[in-house]
């Protein structure tokens, strides 16, 4: 996420000026108080009374009594949010004049002018520049070239945030620069759609966040068709802008699936599946909401990984079943929908197919698999199937300039 705001020379720089702070503060109070009223406080009522009411206004009453507890929930999480984005700080090291004067020097060089320079340190994640820069009148360069001169500088591979600028502007513009991630992902994916159907009723999506984690995920809406394809693209879409706005994964889940119960249609489930890797570290959270199996293979050996959850859409309140692996270098993570499972039929055969494959290349892989499932159902395809696949391997890049 780009960071907005006015540097400070000073060991610890906020980048929201007091009285803005203090009006996020204000609107996450607010916020929060609104949730509050929404919060439903049980009261019994007289035994007469209950006894003569009919069920289903009870139902009714319930449904309603839940919907506002869903409500409550989410407007605290965004209260949350705002209130942590009001107290987010950075401890911005300036640099020694004699430092400086020669970065600034070696910029000019190459047509980049430089006017303030900061940097802060991350245990994990390593060190972040903010520069304030511009180019000048001769030349016309992009935030990568700037990203290049600097990773010089400093021999680290640095890299422009997600969301940067492109081209470097005449005027000045502050930009934010990372170090590469330790790991970098590639992905596959390969389906089938349902015999007699023209779309899929199964959504994927691959996602960078700009914190260094990548997001893989899918949706198998429930039945085939136009209704499922609709119902897993909502999941999917829902589920890329609410963490795009910053939200958990789990909390978007609760809010997706608000949305699906609110619906008030009959058959409106879906499942999802998400793996969200930190490109950092290598931790891999595995979230399932009632999806099939996820596979991590590493070399020969496969993990399966199951989850006895319930699809979205189904209960106001869900169960979500999230699990953490620790990834290595050649790892993949392989995901599929509830098709290539009944395809498969025996998950143990599976297992040793997966673990048989010595193929490195995401994308092969996936059709490799897709063709395998489709040799064992002689063709058939009863279900739509979908094949995602993630290979996660070490930066190289970084040593060049060490």
């Amino acid at each position: 996420m780009r960071r907005a705001g006015t540097m400070v020379g000073q060991a610890e720089g906020i980048l929201i000026p007091s009285y803005g702070k203090q009006k996020l503060l204000g609107y996450a109070d607010s916020i929060l108080d609104l949730a509050q009223t929404f919060t439903y406080k049980e009261h019994k009522e007289p035994a007469e009374k209950s006894i003569v009411q009919d069920r289903q206004v009870c139902l009714m009453k319930r449904r309603f009594m839940e919907d506002r507890e869903i409500l409550a929930d989410n407007l605290s999480e965004v209260s949350r949010m705002i209130r942590s984005l009001a107290e987010e700080s950075y401890h911005l090291q300036p640099f020694r004049p004699r430092e400086l004067k020669k970065i600034i020097r070696v910029c000019k060089n190459s047509g980049i002018l430089v006017k303030n320079m900061y940097r802060t340190i991350d245990p994990v994640k390593g060190m972040k520049l903010a520069v304030s820069l511009c180019v000048d009148e001769r030349h016309v360069l992009t935030a990568e070239d700037a990203a290049e001169v600097l990773s010089g500088l400093f021999r680290k591979r640095l890299l422009p945030e997600k969301d940067s600028l492109f081209f470097l502007k005449k005027e000045y513009e502050t930009i934010w620069f990372e170090e590469q991630a330790v790991y970098n992902v590639l992905t596959g994916a390969a389906r089938a759609t349902r015999e007699n159907e023209k779309v899929s009723g199964d959504t994927c999506s691959f996602l960078e966040k700009g914190n260094g984690n990548f997001i893989m995920a899918l949706s198998d809406g429930m039945g085939s068709g136009e209704k499922a394809m609709a119902d897993s693209e909502t999941v999917i879409d829902l589920l890329e802008k609410l963490i795009e706005a910053g939200f958990s994964i789990e909390t978007a889940a609760e809010m997706i699936n608000g949305v699906l119960v609110a619906r008030g249609e009959e058959e409106n489930m879906s499942t999802l599946d998400v793996c969200d890797i930190d490109l950092y570290t290598g931790v891999c959270q595995l979230m399932k909401i009632g999806s099939s199996s996820t596979y991590i293979k590493r070399n020969q050996e496969v993990e399966q990984i199951n989850a006895d959850t319930l699809p979205l859409g189904i209960f106001h309140r869900i169960s979500v079943d999230r699990q953490e692996r620790q990834l290595r270098e050649g790892d993949f993570i392989i995901m599929v929908s509830d098709g290539i499972v009944d395809g498969v039929g025996d998950e143990e055969d599976f297992r040793e197919v997966l673990g048989q494959i010595d193929i490195q290349n995401p994308q092969e892989m996936a059709n490799y698999i897709l063709r395998f499932v489709l040799q064992k159902t002689m063709g058939k395809v009863r279900d739509d199937m979908t094949v995602l696949t993630m290979g996660i391997w070490e930066n190289a890049g970084a040593e060049l300039y060490y």
